[in-house]
């Protein structure tokens, strides 16, 4: 292995060391969604998602795609390392209960339903 793929494996295992990007993950795992979504689901304000959601796009977990006005988040047709490592991640995440609960938040969230300011609307 050559130091740049060693850094570049470094700097994905750092991506997945944070319990809001894995429950980012988790989410992204029932279908791709927009910045908004996420942030209704999770409870934190949009610029805190959106750095978590750029720091597992570099890393090569996540991509993104415009879609009118919105960019929808999925996960990446990832690399061995990639998918390696989501698996292990993910089948943890997807057991948690607090992980489950942040899933079936979605059900409720319509992204068309979300205030200018990112707040879910009831």
């Amino acid at each position: 292995m050559n130091t740049a793929s060693l850094k570049f494996t470094v700097k994905k295992i750092k991506a997945l060391a944070d319990p809001t990007r894995i429950k980012l993950l988790a989410l992204l795992t029932i279908k791709p969604l927009c910045v908004c979504e996420l942030t209704c689901a999770v409870g934190l304000a949009q610029p805190t998602v959106s750095r978590h959601l750029n720091q597992l796009e570099e890393a090569g977990f996540v991509s993104r795609k415009r879609q009118g006005t919105w960019i929808i988040y999925s996960l990446a047709s990832a690399d061995a390392t990639c998918r390696g490592l989501l698996d292990i991640v993910l089948e943890q995440a997807l057991a948690d209960i607090e992980c489950q609960q942040l899933i079936k938040r979605l059900d409720n969230i319509d992204r068309h339903n979300i205030s200018g300011d990112g707040k879910c609307r009831k």
